[in-house]
């Protein structure tokens, strides 16, 4: 049988009508991706993700049994011609990049969030972003964090390089709102200390990781107490009073839309131009808001609580007994 990706591309080419039967075409419209971003599908360099074949699927009004043909009698090999988890997480940089290069040319661009985890991808901290990689290594069954050590496992370069890319892409853009969970900096902190004891990561690399830190929430508190970052670009924060159940994040810019909302940690599932689910998803949005207290450009005693609180948590990653006094 046909490997997925050709499966998927002939069933998009019997559909089409007859005038446009170019599959180049049809993806770059439906999904706002690039040519090259489609040319790497119909080579087989990426295969399709399971939400973009529902979205086909739907588009063509079939059902992904007959999209993918899984009636027959032979069983369909899915995971056929699958790249390394490796090259899949740098597809998914690649990815991220080219809608922020979209998103920073744009002539009008909003961008709103929810975060419940910190977005390390387009934030700098190498070691933290080794951290995340490794996660995802590790979510996918690449790596053990038993018998394997943080120390031991390299960033391929191609990746790193990505990463400092997505960092000055994310730099870039304006018109951000975040609604923040309190809990944002403890989710990782958490993280380090239960690694650490598991001892994959070292006391050294604990010592990196919280410096890393300090300088991320340096980042923070200027954006909390401007409003903008250092390029100039603008940034409101509310910060919620209750749990936020998962990172998603809300991209509009020149007629065109993107949501994507973590249902794992590890990758996003992605609705493109689904101009019915963007009203529900900013409905959401609104609501967070509600219950939630704005705490950018503010001078009063919350915010200055809450970056207290951050700065304690991460002094005792490495000081446990030790009192900061915070004025």
């Amino acid at each position: 049988m046909q490997n997925f990706n050709a499966r998927v591309i002939e069933e998009i080419v019997k559909q089409s009508p007859k005038n446009d039967k170019n599959p180049v075409n049809y993806l770059t419209r439906v999904f706002s991706m690039s040519k090259e971003t489609a040319y790497r599908r119909i080579r087989n360099q990426i295969p399709f993700s399971i939400e973009e074949v529902v979205v086909i699927a739907k588009h063509f009004n079939l059902s992904v049994d007959e999209m993918l043909d899984l009636n027959s009698c032979e069983s369909y090999p899915l995971n056929k011609g699958l790249m390394e988890p490796a090259d899949i997480y740098s597809n998914l940089l690649k990815d991220s990049i080219e809608l922020m290069e979209k998103l920073a040319v744009s002539s009008q661009m909003k961008i709103t969030a929810a975060l419940n985890m910190i977005p390390f991808r387009v934030l700098p901290g190498k070691l933290l972003f080794k951290l995340d990689y490794c996660n995802y290594m590790y979510s996918v069954g690449k790596i053990s964090m038993i018998s394997t050590q943080f120390s031991d496992i390299e960033v391929p370069a191609v990746v790193d390089q990505l990463h400092d890319k997505s960092v000055a892409c994310f730099n870039r853009l304006n018109n951000i709102t975040c609604i923040i969970d309190n809990m944002l900096f403890t989710n990782i902190i958490k993280k380090i200390h239960y690694y650490h004891r598991l001892r994959f990561i070292s006391k050294e690399d604990v010592e990196i990781l919280q410096a890393e830190l300090f300088e991320l929430l340096d980042i923070y508190e200027g954006l909390l107490r401007t409003g903008k970052n250092s390029a100039g670009s603008g940034y409101l924060f509310y910060c919620s009073f209750f749990n936020l159940e998962s990172n998603m994040a809300f991209f509009e810019y020149d007629n065109n839309s993107f949501l994507k909302f973590w249902v794992c940690p590890e990758s996003p599932l992605v609705l493109k131009n689904n101009h019915q689910i963007g009203d529900i998803q900013n409905r959401w949005f609104e609501s967070k808001m509600r219950n939630s207290m704005l705490i950018t450009k503010t001078t009063d005693i919350y915010q200055i609580e809450i970056l207290k609180n951050i700065y304690q948590q991460i002094l005792e990653l490495t000081n446990p007994d030790l009192k900061y006094e915070f004025y």
